[in-house]
């Protein structure tokens, strides 16, 4: 995540400055502890201390800079059963789809092989969080497990991954409403303030926020109406907000990979239009917020 953030210096350097200011950013994470951990390196690589910000004779590549825990992506799309019920109830639903498959001979007899090794009983249910783990420790550099083969993280990899979940899960207009949708409204509300600014100096001209896979996938789902594919470490979508003297205010949005992804891509958003115009697009947010957001998160 720290080449992350020396890859969005190298981006955005001359739009930002190269020295941190309050005025110009402002970095939000969720409320897990590893949002902020990743925030804190992409901001040592955005802003290495230079000039008066250098608070150190000897060699720094940090410096202290605010973060706050306040983003509005702030449940959690598999552990929700206490703060949005709904939402908890709906995302269970993709059990027995997975549940389903376990009768097919080559996964029931990866699904027993893997509780041998891991001496607990492996099920599509928690399948995921294994594969999460393999995925970090590949991501990292680290060996897997002797007694893991490519194969099988091929087999894992088709059934947590496969199109059909995905787009169970990304695609469903309930898990993007009480999921995705805060997010999706602030950002929208963030480019109508700035366009608004008639001086440009009330508002700020980034909003960082990290978040999650699942935050990547579920609002590339709506806006994109598709899934974009497996999301690895550090991918990101940045919301690019232009103008000019024909079309007025304009958005478009540009999706990268993985944390070593510097060519990206733009991805089109459907519903919006060519050009997005940014009221077409506030309309297409408006869409799927609801202000009754709280209340719907416990209706069951």
């Amino acid at each position: 995540m720290y080449q992350k953030g020396k890859f969005f210096r190298r981006l955005y350097n001359g739009f930002i400055s190269d020295l941190y200011l309050d005025s110009e950013i402002i970095i939000k994470t969720t409320k897990m502890k590893r949002t902020f951990m990743s925030a804190a390196l992409v901001l040592a690589g955005m802003y290495p201390p230079k000039d008066y910000q250098k608070w150190s004779e000897l060699e720094t590549v940090w410096q202290p800079i605010p973060i706050s825990n306040d983003s509005p992506e702030n449940i959690s799309l598999y552990d929700s059963k206490k703060t949005c019920p709904s939402l908890y109830k709906e995302v269970q639903k993709v059990f027995p789809k997975l549940k389903s498959r376990e009768n097919e001979p080559q996964i029931s007899e990866l699904l027993s092989y893997l509780s041998e090794k891991c001496g607990k009983q492996i099920t599509t249910e928690n399948l995921p969080l294994l594969y999460d783990l393999f995925l970090s420790q590949m991501a990292n550099g680290l060996q897997l497990p002797e007694w893991i083969k490519p194969n099988h993280i091929q087999t894992i990899e088709s059934i947590v991954s496969s199109k059909e979940i995905l787009r169970f899960i990304y695609l469903n207009k309930k898990i993007q409403t009480l999921y995705i949708a805060p997010l999706l409204k602030e950002i929208s509300l963030n480019m109508e303030l700035r366009s608004n600014d008639s001086n440009l100096k009330s508002t700020r001209k980034m909003h960082l926020y990290s978040g999650h896979d699942n935050t990547v996938m579920t609002a590339s789902g709506y806006l994109h109406s598709d899934i974009i594919g497996s999301v690895y470490f550090g991918a990101s979508l940045h919301f690019h907000l232009y103008f000019d003297n024909t079309n007025g205010y304009t958005i478009k949005l540009f999706y990268y990979g993985r944390w070593d992804d510097e060519k990206g891509e733009e991805v089109p958003i459907p519903s919006c239009g060519n050009p997005c115009k940014l009221q077409d697009f506030t309309t297409f947010i408006n869409e799927i917020f609801s202000p009754e957001w709280g209340k719907e998160c416990q209706d069951v």
